[in-house]
C-alpha cells in the first residue's frame, strides 16, 4: 500500500512537472510571439513615416509623406517586414517607392505590381511611370487612367500630360484641360501652370491671355517658378493685360528667390532701369476653390473666349 501510494505520488509528481514545463513553453512562446509582434509593428510603423507618398490618399495620415529624394533607404528593410506581416498593398507600394529610392527599378516594378493587384491606385501611378520608361507607352496610359478616375492628383496630372502630348493615345485638348483642372483643383501647382501654358501658346486651343494669366497667377501663388516668369513677362510687355513694370519685378524677385536664374536676370535688368518691386496684385476667392487674380477695369487687352469642355 505504501509503496503504491509512494508510486502513485510520484507519478503525480511526475504529472505535476511535466504541467509546470509545458507551462513554462506556453509562457515563453507566447512572450516570443509578442515580441515578434511588437518588431512587426514597429516596421509598420517605420514603414509609413519613412516612404510614405504625398501623392497616396489612403498612406498613414500620422506621418508627414516624404519625397522619392527623402526616404531614408532603411525603408526597405522595414517596409518588406511590414509587408510580409500583413500583406497589406500600402507597404507593398512604400516598398516600391524604396527601392525605387535605391536603383533597384526591377524590384521595384514587382513591388508595384503586388499592390496594384490589390487595386492600389497610388502604385499604378508608379507602375505607370516605371512602364513609361520602358516604352510601354498603352500600358503606362491605362494605370493613369484608372488611378485619376480612383481620384488620385499625380495620377490625374500625369494623364494631362498623356492627352496633351499623345503619350498612349490620341492628343485631347478638351480631355487634357479636364484632367489638368482636377488636378489643379486639388493643389497641383504644375497642373495650374500647364493650364497657363495652353491658353497661352494658343496650339491645343485658341489663344486666350486672360485664362493664360489666370492659371499662371494661381500657379505662381503655389509657389510655381516657371509661372512667375511667364506672368512677369506678361505684365512686363502687356500681352493681354495692362503693362506694369513693377508687377514684373516683383515676380521676377519671387522666382529669383526661389533660385531661378532667368527670373535673378531679369530682376537685375529692371533693378538697373530704376524699377522696383511692390506688393502682390490683389486676389479674391472665385468660390471654385481657387484664388485668381483680379483683373481691374482696362487690364485685360483680349477678350476671353472660353472652351467648351
Amino acid at each position: 500500500m505504501t509503496m503504491r501510494s509512494s508510486s502513485i505520488k510520484k507519478l503525480s509528481l511526475a504529472f505535476a512537472s511535466s504541467a509546470i514545463a509545458l507551462g513554462g513553453l506556453t509562457m515563453n512562446l507566447h512572450a516570443e510571439q509578442q515580441a515578434l509582434g511588437g518588431v512587426s509593428l514597429v516596421m509598420q510603423e517605420q514603414c509609413d513615416k519613412m516612404a510614405g507618398s504625398p501623392y497616396d490618399r489612403s498612406r498613414n495620415q500620422a506621418y508627414q509623406p516624404v519625397s522619392i529624394e527623402q526616404i531614408d533607404t532603411n525603408a526597405v528593410n522595414a517596409c518588406s517586414i511590414a509587408f510580409k506581416d500583413t500583406g497589406n498593398p500600402r507597404f507593398a507600394f512604400q516598398l516600391g517607392r524604396a527601392l525605387n529610392r535605391t536603383e533597384q527599378a526591377d524590384a521595384a516594378m514587382a513591388a508595384y505590381e503586388t499592390a496594384v493587384k490589390a487595386d492600389y491606385s497610388a502604385a499604378k501611378v508608379n507602375l505607370g511611370m516605371l512602364l513609361g520608361r520602358i516604352g510601354d507607352q498603352a500600358s503606362e496610359f491605362r494605370m493613369y487612367s484608372q488611378a485619376a478616375e480612383a481620384g488620385n492628383v499625380l495620377a490625374a496630372y500625369n494623364l494631362g500630360v498623356a492627352y496633351r502630348d499623345g503619350l498612349g493615345t490620341d492628343p485631347d485638348a478638351a480631355k487634357a484641360i479636364h484632367w489638368f483642372e482636377f488636378a489643379a483643383a486639388n493643389g497641383d501647382d504644375i497642373a495650374a501652370f500647364n493650364l497657363g501654358a495652353i491658353y497661352d501658346e494658343g496650339q491645343m486651343v485658341p489663344e486666350d491671355n486672360q485664362m493664360a494669366i489666370a492659371w499662371y497667377d494661381l500657379a505662381a501663388k503655389r509657389g510655381n517658378k516657371d509661372a512667375m516668369i511667364n506672368l512677369g513677362i506678361m505684365f512686363e510687355s502687356g500681352e493681354g493685360i495692362a503693362a506694369n513694370a513693377q508687377k514684373a519685378a516683383e515676380l521676377y524677385a519671387q522666382a529669383a528667390s526661389l533660385g531661378d536664374k532667368f527670373g535673378a536676370q531679369k530682376l537685375a535688368e529692371m533693378q538697373a532701369a530704376g524699377v522696383a518691386s511692390q506688393p502682390s496684385p490683389e486676389v479674391a476667392s472665385t468660390g471654385s476653390g481657387f484664388d485668381m487674380l483680379v483683373l481691374g477695369p482696362g487690364d485685360v487687352t483680349i477678350s476671353s473666349s472660353l472652351v467648351d469642355i
